[in-house]
C-alpha cells in the first residue's frame, strides 16, 4: 500500500523528438535540457524524490553525470505519463508529478501547488498559462479551455475556442503547460485507457484522460514556462538564460 502522505516527481525523457531530434540532450546551456526540468522538480518542497525516468543509456548516463536518480524504463510507452506510470509501480507513493522534461522553466512552487490540489481529492491536475497573441496559430504551442469550476474542458493545437466576436471574446486565451500530477490509481489507469481517437488526432495524451471521465483541474502557472518543441523554443530559453531570467519560486 503507498504512503498517503508521500509525493514523488517522475522527469520522462526520452530521444525521439519528432519536432526537435535529440532535444532531451541539448546542452547549450552547460547542461542536457532535461537537467533544468530535474533541477525545478529538486527544488520543489512537496516531493520526497525527483527521478528521471527513461530507456535511454545516454540519458541515464548524463542523469548520473548530474546526481539524479535514474529508473529505467521499457521501450513500450507511448507517452511521458505512461512511462511515469511503469515507474510509479515500483514507488511507494500516493502522488505521482509527470514533470516532462522539455519544460525546464516550470515553478517548483508551482509542482507544489499541483500536490495540493491532488491532496485536496483531484484525480489529476496541471498547469496553463495566458497565450500570446501571436502563439495562437502555433501547432507547437497547446490550448487549453477551463469550465467555470477551474477543471479543463478541452485540449487542442488548434486555436480554441474559436471566436465568433472577437469583441466578445471570453476572458484570456490559455496555454498548456506540460506537467501533471496524479493520484496513484488515476495514473496507474493511465496506460490502459481507451481512447475515441480525439488524443491520436491531436497529437495529445491529455485528451485520453478527459475522453475517459478523468477530471482534470487546470491551475494558473505563476509564471511564463515555456514547452521547448522546436529549435526556435529552445533559442528562445537559452536567450532567457542568458538575460538571467530565472523560474519563479
Amino acid at each position: 500500500m503507498s504512503d498517503p502522505g508521500r509525493a514523488v516527481a517522475i522527469v520522462p525523457v526520452r530521444l525521439g523528438s519528432q519536432r526537435l531530434p535529440g532535444k532531451a540532450l541539448l546542452a547549450d546551456s552547460g547542461k542536457p535540457l532535461f537537467a533544468h526540468t530535474w533541477e525545478q522538480a529538486q527544488a520543489a518542497q512537496r516531493f520526497d524524490q525527483a527521478i528521471i525516468a527513461t530507456d535511454s543509456d545516454e540519458v541515464a548516463a548524463a542523469a548520473e553525470a548530474i546526481g539524479a536518480p535514474v529508473m529505467r524504463t521499457s521501450e513500450s510507452p507511448r507517452t511521458g505519463s505512461e512511462r511515469c506510470a511503469e515507474a510509479a509501480v515500483q514507488l511507494d507513493a500516493s502522488i505521482i508529478v509527470d514533470v516532462q522534461g522539455d519544460w525546464p522553466e516550470v515553478a517548483p512552487g508551482d509542482l507544489d501547488r499541483l500536490v495540493d490540489a491532488v491532496m485536496a481529492g483531484a484525480p489529476c491536475a496541471t498547469l496553463v498559462a495566458p497565450l500570446p497573441a501571436d502563439r495562437t496559430d502555433d501547432p507547437n504551442v497547446v490550448k487549453a479551455v477551463r469550465g467555470l469550476q477551474g477543471r479543463a474542458l478541452y485540449f487542442s493545437r488548434a486555436a480554441v475556442p474559436y471566436l465568433a466576436d472577437p469583441a466578445g471574446a471570453p476572458g484570456t486565451r490559455l496555454r498548456h503547460v506540460g506537467v501533471y500530477a496524479f493520484a496513484r490509481d488515476t495514473l496507474l489507469r493511465v496506460p490502459e485507457l481507451p481512447s475515441s481517437g480525439l488524443a491520436e488526432a491531436e497529437g495529445l495524451e491529455q485528451l485520453r484522460f478527459l475522453e475517459n471521465g478523468i477530471a482534470i483541474e487546470a491551475l494558473d502557472a505563476s509564471n511564463e514556462p515555456w514547452g521547448i518543441e522546436s529549435a526556435r523554443d529552445y533559442a528562445a530559453f537559452l536567450a532567457r538564460l542568458k538575460q538571467g531570467g530565472q523560474p519563479a519560486p
